[in-house]
């Protein structure tokens, strides 16, 4: 689509009331590129025939009115792209429209049903959510598909907000139908995972019920069954729900509904005791928990034995604790749970000697990050490194990453001590020299640590040790390595490494990925026909990708051969644009937007700048880094300044130490000319980044509340940035400001 496409129809009707004409066109100056289809067709026939005639007499209107009619005409224009089948324009008009009357449910309505009929389902998920916002009515079976497509994507809290939208519309049925009640039980399980515990139990006290009187609700057999599938653990679930949301006498019913279901003596006397400590019957509660520990109780994993601690500390017989643990331990050796549990409690009280060999034999039957994280801690505080080493050798070969560490990681790497010693252990098992499998997961724990650590040369030498040693392992080896590299601006070490992954053949031939990266690598080292060579060969292997193909303009954006980087990103978007298949490339889409935007701004052209940052809206309107940028856009421009600031204002609500965005927010204040509030958010943001823009708007502040000195020293401070960024022009400018103040 053109990037006038919007900006001629947007601006239609209010040029027409503010001159006090009548919008009647015979011809239609937007005509759609495209057909029912979504493909490119011609037609002629007008678009805005069917607009009421609009007379207004007061030619002056604020940005709110204007607004409103900006609204009217999309709206409007939509209606009859829509009518005559152009389904992709009219949709895009619509969520245009959306964007200049966020309130406007008439709007909202007419967008997810359209996005689904194009099956953009994306899409329709993104103004759903904006809908239920809005609170919304929308069809309770769409949002229910859209809530599970968005539940099976593991976005939890997006799913629960369209799950409560669609229950909210039957908030009048009477009797509750079957679809309520199914609709009930997702949402509390939502509401379970997001420890939202009273709302979650009101779900599903009435699918208790349901289930209990299923006449009661003309509850469907197909939709009982499902409900019923896992009898046992779905009553455990409202049980423990109940529990925390304080329902003792419900939760001991749905615990004795497990019990019916799915009988199990031990769990049930568990189940028991709980519901005896939340009603403060702690000696009937402890009888209870010795009765289902007595029975080897494993299959509750650690809650049984934290809810023993708990029962002796309120019987001041916490002492009781590790005895009762070791007892109950030699009688169930097996019971994994009671032995991380126990092991826990050994280190707790510095009980090295008996934690450690618990852990070791854990850790062998059944590794978990918490037996590793122990046994990394237990060795670094004995200085014990050659155990440590295994440790962490054996971290990596059984979980892939050193992550599972955690923060005890960053206490590894950033300990020089701890450092030394696990490299002088590697030297002593000769590691570097090795050859066998065995010895990869130790080289590639150091190579880890020592990249973290920053220990440049002592990465290199155990990275390739660890390729060397494993050569299925060594495509993860080279590209966790050179990544690493590039993110710490070491991209000619990063160069070396893509390629030698490339040379080696550690990647299949029609994976591309060392070359979008050593592309990556080659730009910023300024090697631009090299660069562009590797992000060819990528765009070559992965044809159907959006994200490796757009390397070749990324590249030319690099080497600021901005009309070669255009041709390029038009490409993409004439070939993929009108593929809604993949959530992937529409998101690599979005990037190119984004992209052509920047680099309009490079070159001056600020309207089609503006234009491409309202297509990445269009599609998905919630994107706060597009927000900031165009309600900076705006800012800069003098105009639409209260969405401005209220789209800026989204921004740092979802990012608040983000110093580009408290930077346009205190643009767009001091253009509103609320200078006081201006000068706070660009001080935070100058706090937060060091940017020659921050200090130079930071000098326009100053200077407006007669801070003479203060503006000074901004401008000053803009001036030294500007040149350390090559930009003398916007230097010698901010130093004119300074000569120029009183």
């Amino acid at each position: 689509m053109s990037t006038p496409l919007f900006r001629s129809v947007s601006m239609l009707l209010p040029l027409a009331l503010a001159t006090g004409l009548a919008l009647q066109t015979s011809a239609d100056p937007m005509e759609s590129p495209h057909g029912a289809d979504g493909k490119k067709s011609p037609s002629q026939a007008p678009l805005l025939d069917d607009l009421p005639l609009l007379i207004f007499a007061k030619p002056e209107l604020n940005e709110a009115d204007r607004d409103k009619l900006e609204a009217i005409a999309l709206f409007s224009a939509a209606r009859a792209l829509e009518n005559r089948q152009q389904y992709g324009d009219a949709l895009q008009l619509y969520q245009r429209a959306l964007r200049y009357d966020p309130q406007s449910a008439e709007i909202a309505r007419a967008i997810v049903p359209l996005a689904i009929q194009l099956k953009r389902e994306g899409v329709a998920i993104r103004y759903a959510l904006k809908a239920a916002e809005l609170d919304e009515d929308l069809d309770p079976i769409l949002l229910r598909r859209l809530a599970v497509r968005l539940e099976e994507e593991g976005d939890w809290p997006k799913a629960l907000k369209l799950f409560q939208r669609a229950l909210a519309m039957h908030h009048d049925d009477k009797p509750i139908s079957s679809e309520v009640v199914l609709l009930r039980m997702e949402t509390g399980r939502l509401l379970c995972l997001a420890e939202r515990f009273n709302e979650a139990a009101e779900c599903f006290a009435v699918v208790a019920d349901a289930l209990d009187h299923p006449e009661k609700y003309a509850l469907a057999e197909e939709i009982k069954k499902a409900l019923l599938e896992e009898a046992g653990i779905t009553y455990a679930m409202f049980g423990d729900c109940f529990l925390k949301a304080g329902r003792t006498e419900e939760a001991r019913s749905a615990y004795e509904g497990a019990r019916r279901l799915q009988p199990n003596e031990e769990l049930w006397n568990f189940h028991l005791a709980q519901v005896l400590v939340k009603k403060g019957e702690t000696d009937q509660a402890l009888a209870a928990l010795e009765a289902a520990l007595a029975k080897h109780l494993s299959i509750a994993g650690m809650r049984p034995y934290e809810l023993l601690e708990e029962v002796l500390d309120k019987l001041d017989k916490k002492e009781e604790l590790i005895p009762r643990l070791e007892k109950l331990h030699a009688e169930d050796p097996l019971n994994v749970p009671l032995g991380y549990f126990l092991a826990g409690k050994y280190l707790e009280v510095d009980s090295l000697d008996k934690a450690e060999p618990l852990y070791v034999a854990l850790v062998e039957k059944t590794p978990t990050r918490t037996g590793f994280i122990s046994l990394a801690e237990l060795y670094r505080k004995t200085k014990r490194y050659d155990a440590l080493l295994s440790v962490l050798g054996e971290t990596v070969e059984k979980t892939g990453v050193l992550d599972t560490l955690g923060s005890e990681a960053i206490l590894l790497s950033k300990n020089a001590d701890v450092m030394r010693g696990l490299i002088e252990s590697a030297h002593k098992e000769k590691l570097k020299e090795a050859t066998d499998k065995s010895s990869f997961g130790r080289c590639f724990a150091l190579g880890l640590l020592a990249l973290d650590g920053k220990q440049w040369e002592t990465a290199r030498e155990f990275f390739q040790a660890a390729a060397s040693a494993d050569s299925k392992q060594a495509a993860e080896v080279y590209l966790v390595w050179g990544i690493g590299l590039l993110v710490d601006d070491r991209a000619a070490e990063a160069a070396e490494v893509f390629q030698q992954g490339i040379d080696r053949k550690a990647l299949p031939e029609n994976n591309p990925t060392f070359y979008y990266y050593l592309a990556g690598a080659l730009a910023q080292e300024n090697r631009i026909p090299d660069a562009l060579a590797a992000a060819g060969k990528a765009a070559e292997i992965k044809k159907d990708s959006v994200r490796f193909r757009s390397r070749i303009p990324w590249v030319y954006y690099r080497a600021k051969q901005y009309d070669d980087a255009v041709r390029e990103y038009m490409k993409l978007l004439d070939q993929f644009d009108e593929n809604y298949d993949s959530d992937e490339n529409r998101k690599s889409l979005k990037e190119v937007r984004v992209a052509l935007s920047n680099i309009c701004v490079l070159q001056n052209k600020i309207s089609d700048a503006q234009q491409w940052l309202e297509q990445v809206l269009d599609e998905f309107p919630d994107d706060i880094g597009a927000m900031n940028d165009l309600g900076y856009l705006w800012a800069d421009d003098n105009r639409n300044l209260s969405r401005a600031l209220n789209m800026i204002r989204k921004a740092i609500d979802a990012e608040p130490d983000n110093g580009a965005y408290r930077d346009s927010l205190g643009w767009v204040l001091y253009r509103l000319g609320r200078y006081d509030e201006a000068i706070a958010e660009l001080e935070k943001a100058a706090d937060l980044q060091s940017d020659a823009v921050i200090f130079d708007h930071l000098g326009d502040a100053y200077k407006r509340l007669n801070q003479s000195d203060k503006a000074r020293h901004a401008w000053l401070r803009a001036a030294e940035l500007y040149r350390k960024e090559n930009d003398e022009n916007k230097a010698t400018e901010a130093e004119n400001k300074m000569r120029n103040i009183e």
